[in-house]
């Protein structure tokens, strides 16, 4: 009996336990999220460079879009270059965007053209990333811009979506990002968040975007 009685008391020890863990990590996610800026308030917003986000077409280098455990992105699919992870889609908010040039690294003499850089937080762990928006892909964050400017709120307010679609055309086939409004946030502290870094990255957004950019077209077949 006395071990009867031994093995229900480490039982309760042990269930206490597990639901202490599950308390810690609860409140441990949203003190995080408070938290957040400490330490970092003077911190240059140009000093922070986000990873970036990839869309993996057809001519892309694979080699450099393999997760850390060894998985290679299909075409069509996002790849994290921070955290080595391939998404089929994402949720995210978008703190910053800006309409820049840059060369077309294939075809300099082509000259000058638009895209967007933006900015923004992963929705699962408010994570830095950075994601650009070139030729066909250039309109991607309008349904975004449009939805922000018809209901006077900030770009950040909106939790968003990407996802991918494909689009044909005489050079060929080729995936481009898709944005979706998923709904209007309304979690004061996470809005508080997005608020601080959003500032942040607008007061220094001419810097930010100072310099013409080179790159490639999203290695897209044209």
């Amino acid at each position: 009996m006395p071990f009867i009685s031994l093995g229900k008391t480490k039982m309760n020890e042990i269930k206490e336990k597990e639901e202490s863990k599950k308390e810690m990590v609860i409140y441990g996610k949203d003190r995080l999220l408070k938290n957040a800026k400490i330490g970092m308030k003077k911190v240059d917003p140009l000093d922070i460079r986000p990873p970036q986000i990839l869309l993996a077409q057809k001519l892309s280098d694979f080699s450099q879009l393999t997760s850390a455990d060894g998985k290679q992105a299909k075409i069509g699919e996002y790849f994290h270059t921070g955290k080595l992870e391939v998404m089929k889609n994402f949720d995210a908010y978008i703190l910053y965007a800006a309409k820049v040039p840059y060369v077309d690294r294939r075809h300099p003499e082509e000259g000058e053209k638009m895209m967007y850089k933006a900015i923004g937080v992963l929705a699962d762990d408010f994570s830095l990333f950075g994601i650009n928006f070139r030729s066909s892909s250039i309109y991607t964050l309008s349904p975004l811009f449009s939805v922000a400017a018809s209901q006077n709120r900030p770009m950040f307010s909106f939790l968003v979506t990407f996802e991918s679609k494909l689009i044909s055309g005489d050079k060929g086939e080729w995936y481009i990002p898709v944005c979706r409004v998923k709904k209007v946030e309304d979690n004061p502290e996470k809005l508080i968040f997005l608020e601080n870094m959003a500032l942040g990255f607008d007061a220094k957004g001419d810097k930010l975007t100072g310099q013409n950019e080179y790159g490639e077209d999203d290695n897209m077949p044209f």
